[in-house]
């Protein structure tokens, strides 16, 4: 077994997207040469049916021309470089439709299992390619081993048929010879036209089962082990390690954006130690009051000492700290369900800064928070879930 086969045997992961891209980048794309093969004999046969009258009319007319001898053209050499640039001009005007067909034909099997890869790599050289070493684990090799099975098995199919055919028709091409040459003219080409058919018929079917294989061979070989599957991961995704840096910068940036707006909130609402949920009702704007910011543990710790630092009123309701943190994101409405309870907490609040230097009112209790709101209604006295 070589070592690309033992190699082929640990790739488990199936080819992903970036490793496809790559290879097709290289040049590296499904090919089939039977359908090459189907395609140019396929278009070429057709076209030589459909410009047999010009064709015929133009080759005769060049072997007519070729063959006429003019003695004057040995006594000019620019006589006789006009009529070779003729006989040149009358040549490739009969090359010219099988030459375009078989451009059209090496571009649609092109297109057809891998589609087109436009790349200058492949014209580079690879000294692994005639490497003496490197050749022979290509001959011994499982996909070398297949293609000479099916080269040889489609090579017989083909002489087969074209033994049959003639078998089948001898008799015809025989009574050619016996025949005046214009009449041999007309039906020589259905007989070649017939035997052609069989043939591409052959090719087709052959193409039809190239074509999946040569897609399943080339999907099969960019296969990847798991080592190369975590390591085009952490490629594509990035460092784990560096990510989950990243991500906490960036929950720390935000988390700082946030306390920026603690200052500017009315109020703020504790559970009382483990959650804190900072509120802003903007009149002018209208709308319900939002969340600007919340926080559990030590987060909620900093939010209560900078609203502390900053004069912002804290209010202990331990239902509705619980509902505002587990239903309401930052910058987000509260929900209608807690209009009530945040009124209330409003309320309290304006009378407050209404009461400087005098008696604070009482803080409400029992707020209306809905039981379906409060992530943890058994809570014990500090607020903490049980």
């Amino acid at each position: 077994m070589s070592e690309q086969e033992k190699s082929r045997e640990d790739k488990k992961l199936p080819a992903s997207e970036k490793r496809l891209r790559e290879a097709r980048e290289e040049g590296q794309v499904a090919r089939s040469r039977d359908l090459g093969h189907a395609v140019l004999f396929g278009l070429t046969g057709l076209t030589m049916v459909v410009f047999a009258g010009y064709l015929g009319s133009r080759s005769v007319e060049l072997v007519g021309r070729g063959l006429r001898f003019d003695r004057t053209l040995s006594f000019s050499s620019e006589a006789l470089a006009n009529w070779m640039g003729e006989l040149g001009a009358l040549a490739l005007s009969i090359c010219l439709p099988i030459g375009l067909a078989g451009m059209v034909a090496a571009v649609v099997a092109a297109a057809v299992p891998g589609g087109f890869a436009w790349t200058g790599k492949t014209l580079g050289p690879k000294w692994s390619k005639i490497s003496p070493l490197a050749g022979l684990k290509r001959i011994f090799s499982r996909d070398h081993l297949v293609d000479s099975i099916r080269l040889s098995l489609l090579v017989f199919g083909l002489a087969v048929i074209a033994a049959a055919y003639v078998w089948w028709r001898g008799g015809s091409f025989a009574a050619l010879l016996t025949m005046a040459p214009e009449h041999a003219v007309r039906i020589a080409p259905d007989l070649v036209i017939q035997g052609a058919g069989c043939l591409l018929l052959m090719l087709l079917v052959v193409a039809t089962v190239d074509v999946p294989m040569q897609w399943f061979r080339h999907r099969t070989n960019l296969r990847m082990t798991l080592e190369q599957g975590r390591r085009e991961h952490k490629e594509t995704e990035g460092d784990p390690l560096i990510k989950s840096r990243r991500r906490q910068r960036q929950r720390e940036m935000s988390t700082g954006r946030m306390m920026m707006r603690v200052p500017a909130a009315d109020v703020v609402v504790t559970n009382p130690s483990h959650y804190a949920v900072a509120l802003k009702y903007d009149e002018a704007a209208g709308g319900a009051p939002r969340v600007v910011a919340k926080g559990a543990d030590h987060v909620a710790a900093r939010i209560r000492e900078i609203a502390i630092e900053s004069g912002v009123p804290m209010l202990e309701a331990p239902p509705l700290a619980r509902a505002l943190y587990a239903h309401v994101e930052v910058d987000a409405e509260i929900p209608a369900a807690l209009y009530n309870a945040v009124a209330q907490v409003l309320a309290y609040v304006y009378q407050l800064r209404a009461a400087v230097g005098r008696r604070a009112p009482e803080a409400p209790t029992d707020l209306p928070v809905p039981a379906e709101l409060d992530p943890h209604p058994d809570a014990g006295h500090d607020g903490a879930p049980r």
